[in-house]
């Protein structure tokens, strides 16, 4: 099956960073992939620098207009069977550009996924508002008029991540070598701006430390986007102990001695997040009302925090800290909850069966390769 696989935004995202790695996995499979973005791109670049391996194409022009006539043309001469894209924009580009002659499966970001009735994590004000904006404007119910877009992840997330096996961590364990091994680290992901949930975290991990003064706090994402979280931090006397690493670091497996995370990330960075800990056997804490919160199991997998029990929260972080056997019992769980349910090998057969039926194949899949990794 020939796949075209598109993320024109400029941004590298999480989202986009996911496709990428789909895209890989794909074309590790046995399809036929390449990847779309747009042309001079962060993300153009990362895939470029990530994944050479990947056909890469690239959409130009400055208006909607000029770049759904410039993926019309990519569609063209290439003749995908089917389209994956990762937003509503893309997925209006990519029937402009198929028409009837194949079909599109959207992956719904973490941000607009509505957890299901009767699970713990209960819809927030971010989730509503993301599904309000994801509702069908007209040029999206042209294309929908046009050509078929099957939504994947509307009912359960649509995630997963490829990750070194737990039992290799040790191996890549390089981005906290300077911390002694002894000092208990906690994995702090917060979202692009300093926000409440991020600073209640940090009073939270400030209070931690006073039952553990040795408590170091891994601040994930890049120096100049954290700055007002930093601050926030020393303020909180937590500069010495505050340490700032790469998305990737957490991602790639090589935080090897952390001993929980919180994640206050919101959407697919979140939701990214959220994964890559518990597959790292990290007992994590999310927002109860954070769309992805059904990923933890509360008391099991780690903890549902808000704004009435953070106290606690805190207590059954300090009993981790201090409970090794605890801490590996739910860092078990954890992983093991993330194989069974969003394992990655399960995650890219899910997109080639859904790629499969919107190009109207409903044959048997061939037997899969392992994914292709970054270089």
């Amino acid at each position: 099956m020939r796949v075209l696989v598109v993320a024109s935004t400029p941004e590298w995202t999480p989202g986009a960073r996911l496709l990428a790695q789909l895209a890989a996995g794909l074309a590790a499979g046995g399809d036929v992939v390449a990847m779309v973005t747009a042309l001079g791109s962060a993300t153009e670049r990362a895939v470029e620098q990530g994944w050479p391996r990947l056909s890469l194409r690239s959409v130009s022009g400055a208006g909607g207009l000029r770049r759904a006539w410039s993926l019309r043309g990519i569609v063209n001469a290439l003749r995908p069977d089917a389209l994956l894209v990762g937003s509503e924009g893309d997925a209006v580009l990519a029937a402009f550009a198929i028409g009837t002659r194949g079909g599109i499966v959207r992956r719904v970001t973490a941000d607009e996924y509505v957890p299901r009735t009767g699970t713990a994590a209960v819809r927030s004000p971010a989730a509503g508002g993301a599904a309000k904006s994801a509702t069908l404007r007209w040029r999206a119910r042209l294309a929908r008029a046009r050509t078929p877009i099957t939504p994947w992840g509307d009912t359960h997330l649509a995630l997963g991540w490829p990750s070194p096996p737990v039992a290799d961590t040790a191996a890549h364990a390089t981005a906290i070598h300077r911390l002694p091994v002894t000092a208990p680290a906690v994995v702090l992901v917060p979202g692009a701006s300093h926000d409440e949930a991020t600073a209640a975290a940090l009073r939270a991990l400030a209070h931690l430390r006073t039952r553990r003064p040795d408590l170091r706090v891994l601040l994930v994402g890049a120096s100049a986007a954290l700055q007002g979280t930093r601050v926030h931090a020393a303020s909180l006397d937590l500069a010495a102990a505050v340490e700032v690493v790469p998305v990737e670091a957490l991602l790639q497996h090589e935080l090897g001695h952390a001993r929980a995370a919180w994640i206050t990330a919101p959407g697919d960075l979140g939701a990214l997040a959220t994964l890559a800990a518990m597959q790292q056997r990290l007992p994590t804490v999310v927002a109860v009302d954070a769309p992805f919160a059904e990923l933890v199991t509360p008391g099991a997998t780690g903890l549902h925090v808000s704004a009435g029990n953070t106290v606690v929260v805190v207590a059954e972080l300090a009993r981790l800290l201090a409970d090794v056997n605890a801490q590996r019992a739910v860092g078990h769980a954890a992983a093991a909850r993330a194989a069974r349910e969003f394992g990655w090998e399960a995650f890219v057969d899910d997109a080639a069966l859904l790629l499969a039926r919107a190009a109207g194949d409903s044959g048997a899949r061939r037997t899969r390769r392992p994914s292709l990794t970054p270089a």
